[in-house]
């Protein structure tokens, strides 16, 4: 994005992302599991009609909790819903291996060990940590499967390395 002095705005951070759950309580477990604490229990709450009508919506209700990890004003929060209204629409009947991704990254200190630990706790794997990989500043990385199916992969990079460095793989076209 060009800078333009002339904007006086500016996008700070992801304040929140939304997991759809069809299980709440299947779900709320999984998360905290994974290290993300409760910050509000909404699963009570009757949402204002704003809320639809922010959406683009005829309606919105939803079971929920906002979670987080991290610490500080800007921590990472994850705002679970099972949706109430609108419904959910139906799972797709395509195996998971065949269906296109939805992932979120969790930056993680020490993948190995959280993979043996959340593996411990009955948290199934895709497949086993891989690296380090010195091309790509990767130590490790390793995913699973939240209840709905939403990949969650623990990533954890080299000293000093802020994200991935693929500038050496090969290219389409």
């Amino acid at each position: 994005m060009p800078n333009d002095s002339s904007r006086d705005w500016e996008p700070l951070s992801i304040f929140h992302f939304t997991v759809s759950a069809s299980n709440f309580e299947r779900s709320l477990a999984f998360y905290q599991r994974l290290g993300f604490r409760l910050l509000r229990d909404n699963r009570d709450v009757v949402w204002p009609d704003y809320v639809a009508t922010q959406f683009g919506l005829d309606q919105a209700q939803g079971r929920g909790a906002l979670l987080a990890f991290g610490e500080g004003a800007e921590h990472t929060r994850l705002d679970l819903i099972e949706w109430i209204a609108p419904e959910a629409p139906s799972p797709s009947p395509l195996p998971l291996s065949q269906q296109i991704p939805r992932i979120v990254a969790i930056r993680t200190r020490n993948v190995r060990a959280a993979y043996r630990a959340l593996l411990a706790e009955g948290i199934d794997f895709i497949t086993e940590p891989r690296g380090p990989d010195e091309g790509t500043g990767l130590e490790a990385v390793v995913c699973c499967r939240d209840p709905d199916g939403l990949i969650v992969e623990l990533i954890e990079y080299k000293p000093g390395v802020l994200g991935s460095r693929i500038d050496h793989l090969e290219t389409r076209g």
